[in-house]
């Protein structure tokens, strides 16, 4: 928590409370990050666009964003010195595990899965359904990509460490 001159305190959760009263959908919070520092705040956020085949926010947005937010934010007066950021999560984002898996369905990720021995790999798939506690997953191969009925094994969500969406290009 920080107090400036006025002897108001600023927390994330203040912050966090303002963002989500200035934003509209289709768009969303993806994450917030605040560093308070003396008589100064850096605030970056990230945006989530919730009808984007990937989720991806544009400079628009962005843009609209960021000025809604800095209206508002001199609202709290002269002494809350901040330096505001606004970008999308992007079209190559972390995933949120589980929930991601489903909204992405049809799209390549890579994730890290576990291999023998207790050691890890990043590999690539295309996303299949979700059941249960399981999602199937396509082995992606650029030589193979093309072809139809490649092999898709079910995988239990709580094995898949970490994941991003994945462009090709």
């Amino acid at each position: 928590m920080e107090s400036f001159g006025n002897g108001l305190v600023y927390t994330e959760e203040n912050i966090r409370e303002l963002i989500l009263r200035v934003l509209a959908p289709p768009l969303a919070l993806f994450s917030l990050q605040v560093q308070n520092r003396k008589n100064h705040a850096l605030i970056e956020i990230e945006l989530d666009h919730l009808t984007d085949k990937t989720g991806s926010a544009s400079l628009e947005d962005c843009e609209n964003v960021s000025r809604g937010l800095k209206e508002e934010l001199d609202l709290w007066g002269e002494e809350f010195d901040f330096t505001l950021q606004v970008s999308s999560a992007g079209a190559e984002r972390v995933l949120r595990l589980p929930e991601d898996l489903s909204r992405f369905q049809g799209l390549l990720v890579k994730l890290e899965v576990p291999l023998e021995a207790g050691k890890w790999d990043k590999r690539l798939y295309r996303l299949g359904p979700v059941s249960g506690d399981s999602v199937e997953l396509t082995l992606y191969d650029r030589k193979t990509r093309h072809k139809k009925n490649q092999k898709s094994v079910s995988m239990p969500i709580a094995e898949i460490r970490k994941g991003n969406l994945y462009l090709e290009i």
